[in-house]
């Protein structure tokens, strides 16, 4: 049998890619099946990045809503299902950070430090099977530039720009560890 000559096997979809595209047609059981499939991954994420139960559900929340009302606008050869939800994730957890921080200046109340928003080493209050500590374990395997890219980025809301002034790299550089990081901590955590 010549290999070469056989056609390539085509890779199996992947079920978030076809349960987002049911949902932006407005398929109700499929949002729900998404949900079932990543709310515990991002969940692990809002909790890393707030490390408030409760604000972490409410923006889990805001995640949900955002998604149900943008899965429309899902375009799978820009990034992976999975890597999508994960943005979307960020994003609501920097805002809800950034309100904090407003909220306490116009209080007059002393904004969060740095040292705040840095994600623990380890949380014992978390078993070894919750999702933040799989998120936190994954992050140790990266380089440490993909780690610390990825840390300043989802869990200080830095830009790809005060990255890269921070980290003293070139932009691109910086964008391509935050993507390399998330294509290896996707694997990680589907592994």
């Amino acid at each position: 049998m010549d290999l070469a000559r056989q056609p390539p096997t085509p890779l199996p979809p992947d079920p978030l890619t076809e349960l987002l595209a049911a949902t932006a047609r407005g398929d109700r059981q499929a949002f729900a099946e998404l949900y079932r499939l990543t709310r515990g991954r991002l969940y692990a994420i809002t909790l890393a990045l707030l490390r408030q139960r409760e604000a972490a559900e409410d923006v889990l929340q805001e995640t949900y809503l955002a998604v149900w009302r943008a899965a429309g606008q899902y375009q799978p050869g820009r990034a992976s299902a999975l890597v999508w939800l994960m943005a979307i994730t960020r994003h609501r957890a920097i805002e809800w950070l950034r309100r904090r921080r407003r909220r306490a200046a116009e209080n007059h109340a002393e904004p969060l430090s740095e040292e705040a928003l840095q994600i623990p080493d380890s949380q014992p209050s978390l078993s070894v099977d919750h999702p933040a500590h799989a998120v936190q374990e994954c992050l140790r395997r990266l380089s440490a530039e993909q780690s610390q890219a990825i840390k300043l980025a989802f869990f200080q809301g830095l830009s790809h720009e005060e990255l890269a002034a921070r980290l003293q790299a070139p932009l691109g550089t910086v964008k391509s560890w935050i993507r390399r990081g998330l294509l290896q901590l996707k694997g990680c955590l589907e592994s």
